[in-house]
């Protein structure tokens, strides 16, 4: 074809092909020759038609040898002198001058031609040319440099030989421009699906859309497939897919692809489609049986196709529909066969146990006991790393197994344990409830009761669970194993109920037995006795015989549902502010290092959440109750998700005193009044946090120590039995006395000083009890010396600050110094203010204001002038408290200020915000909840602590 380019057509996203085209059209110094590579159906022809047209249009006269490349034969020298008019028959014989023949006289009549007009020369399919076309263009271009002469050479790369390449090498070297064509952008995908369809793909199409690989041929094809086979539905300028099937025509193109192929290559490509996207030639060599070299002749017929791409690691499938599309081709039974053939060489492999259970999962089948077992091995292999897909592998194999199969028990048990692993307890229940109509009594039955009591004390079902291992003891014929383990389920249950006098002898009779019974056992007995130890003030005893427990538990062989020792001592351990030993027990326990619990694990099976809740006291008694809210949160999101109520009603507990402490009321009223609505108080000595005790100071603060009264008499008249309420919290024995003095109840609060000090005298060597002591004594007795020592021996800031203000509302009577109130209450200020406690700095602030004395609490920095992130962060606080429908008067008595300083806050908001009314800063709360810093959890940077240290002297505002 001379001068006459093809019908033209749209192209999508080759702007920058276009223009480098563009710039070989006008380029008249230099080489002028452009090399063009890119995969078949890529729009190497289209993107050639065009540049054939624009040339047309610039003038240029154009030759295009189209010599039908479908059948393989492009471009040749006879061919291209018939379209320059110059016929004959061509003497292969060379010149006389040594030349070629034919290459003289096809330079010679381009050279006529371009004397009268500027000639382009587009060769397609270059990588089927003859080996004389090849030779006469590694010259003729450089020949024909002074005439005006432009030149585009295409080729599809990796195919034709050693031969092409040398010619592209030569032309590149010789200053030629390279043009790749790559795969559409999604935005090209997008417009020419849109186009094609006429409609805007959905989400689903887009999807299928992306397997073309930005293919545009496979992108056509599959489109005009989907529309001719009615796999799209279009509504209101939407397309819709309806059908996951690949369409006749997108499947004919790939099939073309792969005509070519020898058997041998065929197998392999098919063997690879089915390892994944991306795959080893190893792993596809084993699958085959032969060796990696004999796997060379086939791989390369393959690359040649380009259908794959050879990465550093591995062979990637260019495209994903090319790939879906052979598999598609496959047999039913031979794919489920090949994808057992291919789990199990993967697990052989190793290092791809999750690929290798995704295979097995495809292809299991009943009534193959080899794939069942490689099931179990799969799963095996997982537990620890993803636990998740070792249950799913446990509970296909366990499905396809049938009840008289001899494995049928085994891997009931299995999928059991997966589940208690990966966290779900209430489908371990379930599942083991529904084991239980399927199974024959004897050992089997006892070992599913006892996996189900482990799983049931988390649940906050602790009666059910000793009633159940209970039943499993009264069974005749148990072995020691099953027995040891029925034991250690009924001291976990029992070391939950209020009437577990049984549980603790027996919880004697085992330690006193030595190692007799199964180490696990005698941990579980260690862990009964010290929380018995530890609700009864024996502190020290309960901690040696906790550190002991949380020393042996690695190597004790239990695996059940448990509640770790390590996790025990570590709540100990804060309770008594002992933080370093918290923080090492805590690191140790969960990060798999020798010492306490190291093996194991502290945040494991149904008590994971325990773990965050530990690290969420901790957080919060070294002065984080952000970090501890955060910790909270999580914990309670991770407890019911797998239907742990008991954690649940701890994280709750957790979260509400830590939303106190920060002075967001609302998210600690929600928490810590819920009650058994919010999944109910969780039975001692469980209960990490003492929810009772939080509720009532929650009562407190929300309305008053009389509404509280109710609370503090049942938590006093409780000391007679334990004393967990007054070792949960170095100012618990503080808090009963000044709120029962407050309510007009002085018995109460001799109550709680008595029993403090009794605690103090058992505990010698806990220096936190003895500062919990002295603190109830001074603040009952009024005794300035006492409350002064015990600020200064107080182990956290918190507890330290309200020791201060104590002391500093014991002074400012009217006959107190005036000095030296201000100097606790600054004191107070400056420990509230290192624990992140605001509310209670904001008390101290306003109690300082009363006195005359200012105090700087907020940071400048740059901020807009308007809108939501001009606000400051007592603007925000106090904006999120209108949007809860709080009058000036509730926010002013929530935030310790006056109802003119509330006022003040909302004019400047309603400025920045350019609004009018409440209902309109209610909407601009909504709109930004997700912002930082949160009005109700988040302690605004804008309105942090920057108060002077206790040792300097504050600085008037």
């Amino acid at each position: 074809m001379d001068g006459g380019p093809s019908r033209p057509g749209v192209t999508f996203g080759r702007q920058r092909e276009r223009a480098s085209v563009d710039e070989l059209l006008t380029r008249v110094d230099g080489p002028r020759v452009m090399l063009v590579e890119g995969e078949t159906g890529i729009g190497r022809s289209r993107l050639l038609e065009e540049a054939a047209r624009t040339a047309a249009d610039e003038g240029f006269s154009v030759v295009v040898a189209d010599a039908s490349p479908e059948l393989r034969r492009p471009a040749d020298l006879e061919l291209l002198l018939s379209v320059l008019d110059e016929p004959g028959p061509l003497s292969p014989a060379p010149s006389a001058g040594g030349r070629d023949r034919p290459a003289e006289r096809l330079r010679a009549a381009l050279e006529r031609r371009a004397r009268s007009t500027s000639l382009l020369v587009v060769l397609d399919d270059l990588e089927w040319a003859d080996p004389a076309m090849l030779l006469a263009l590694r010259t003729l271009p450089m020949r024909l440099a002074s005439s005006s002469v432009w030149w585009i050479l295409a080729r599809r790369p990796g195919s034709g030989g050693a031969e092409p390449d040398r010619l592209f090498s030569r032309l590149q070297e010789r200053g030629a421009v390279l043009l790749q064509l790559s795969p559409l952008s999604d935005e090209a995908v997008l417009e020419l699906v849109t186009t094609t369809l006429g409609a805007c793909p959905d989400a689903d199409l887009r999807v299928l859309a992306d397997k073309a690989g930005g293919n545009p041929l496979l992108l056509l094809e599959l489109m005009n497939g989907l529309l001719d086979e009615g796999g799209v539905v279009i509504s209101r300028g939407h397309a819709h897919l309806i059908t996951s099937r690949l369409p006749e025509r997108a499947r004919l193109v790939v099939q073309g692809r792969l005509d070519d192929l020898d058997p041998a290559a065929r197998r392999l490509f098919e063997v690879a489609a089915m390892l994944g996207p991306a795959f080893h030639p190893l792993v596809a060599a084993d699958l085959l049986g032969i060796t990696p070299s004999e796997l060379l002749p086939s791989l390369e017929a393959i690359l040649a196709t380009e259908l794959l791409v050879a990465h550093e690691e591995a062979l990637v499938f260019r495209h994903e529909m090319v790939r879906e599309t052979v598999i598609t081709d496959i047999p039913g039974p031979v794919r489920q066969a090949l994808h057992v053939q291919i789990g199990r060489t993967l697990l052989e492999h190793g290092g791809r146990v999750k690929a290798a259970a995704a295979h097995l999962m495809a292809g299991a089948v009943s009534g193959v006991p080899e794939v069942l077992q490689s099931l179990d091995r799969a799963s095996a292999q997982m537990l620890d790393t993803d636990p998740a897909v070792a249950a799913e592998l446990t509970q296909r194999a366990l499905d396809l197994t049938e009840p008289a199969d001899p494995l049928w028990f085994a891997r009931t048990m299995t999928a059991m344990r997966t589940l208690v692993t990966v966290g779900d307890l209430m489908g371990a229940a379930k599942f083991a409830e529904a084991a239980l109509d399927r199974c024959a009594s004897g050992s089997p039955t006892a070992e599913l009761l006892t996996a189900l009591s482990f799983v049931l004390v988390p649940m906050g079902q602790a009666a059910r669970a000793s009633d159940t291992a209970k039943a499993v003891l009264d069974m005749p014929d148990l072995t020691d194993e099953v027995r040891d383990r029925a034991e250690l389920a009924l001291l976990q249950a029992g070391a939950g109920l209020q009437e577990s006098g049984s549980v603790l002898d027996r919880a004697s009779e085992i330690i006193e037995a030595g190692d007799a019974p199964g180490r696990g056992l005698v941990t579980g007995a260690l862990i009964v006795l010290a929380l018995n130890d530890w609700d009864k003030g024996d502190l020290l005893g309960a901690l040696d015989l906790t550190r002991t427990g949380a020393r042996q538990v690695s190597n004790d062989g239990v695996h059940e549902c448990r509640l770790h020792p390590g996790l025990i001592l570590a709540a100990f351990l804060v309770d008594v502010r002992l933080m370093d030993e918290a923080r090492r027990t805590m690191v140790l326990g969960t990060g798999g290092a020798e010492g306490i619990g190291g093996a194991e694990g502290i945040g494991r099976d149904g008590w994971a959440a325990g773990s965050a809740i530990v690290r969420s006291r901790i957080d919060l008694a070294e002065g984080r109750p952000e970090e501890a809210i955060r910790g909270a949160r999580a914990a309670l999101e991770a407890a019911d998700a797998v239907g742990a109520r008991l954690l649940g009603a701890c994280a709750r507990s957790m979260l509400s005193i830590a939303a106190l402490r920060s002075g967001d009321l609302e998210t600690a009223a929600e928490h810590g009044l819920g009650g058994e609505d919010a999944g109910g108080p969780a039975s001692p000595p469980f209960d990490l946090t003492r929810s009772e005790l939080i509720r009532a100071q929650v009562t407190e603060a929300c309305d008053g120590p009389r509404a509280a009264l109710p609370g503090v008499s049942r938590l006093l008249d409780g000391l007679a039995e334990h004393y967990r309420v007054l070792i949960c919290d170095p100012t618990a024995a503080a808090w009963l006395v000044r709120t029962a003095v407050a309510a007009g109840e002085p018995g109460q609060a001799e109550k709680a000083v008595a029993a403090a000090d009794r605690l103090a005298d058992m505990n010698p060597g806990l220096p936190s009890l003895a500062a919990a002591a002295e603190h109830a004594r001074g603040l009952l007795h009024g005794d300035p010396d006492l409350l002064q020592h015990a600020a200064a021996e107080h182990a956290d800031h918190w507890s330290s600050a309200s020791a201060y203000e104590d002391l500093g509302m014991l002074l400012s009577g009217p006959d107190g110094a005036r000095g030296r109130t201000v100097q606790w209450f600054d004191e107070a200020l400056s420990c509230y203010a290192a624990a992140g406690a605001e509310r209670d700095a904001a008390r101290i602030r306003g109690r300082l204001r009363g006195m005359g004395e200012r105090r700087r609490h907020w940071e400048r920095r740059d901020r807009p002038v308007t809108g939501w992130d001009s606000l400051t962060g007592t603007e925000q606080r106090i904006s999120g408290l209108v949007s809860q429908g709080l009058t000036n008067q509730r926010i002013a008595d929530q935030l310790f200020v006056s109802v003119h300083t509330v006022a003040f806050h909302l004019r400047q908001v309603f400025r920045k915000l350019a609004i009018r009314s409440r209902v309109e800063l209610a909407r601009q709360v909504l709109e930004h909840s997700d912002d930082p810093p949160d009005a109700h959890t988040r302690k605004s940077s804008g309105d942090t602590e920057a108060d002077t240290p206790a040792h300097r002297r504050p600085r008037p505002d």
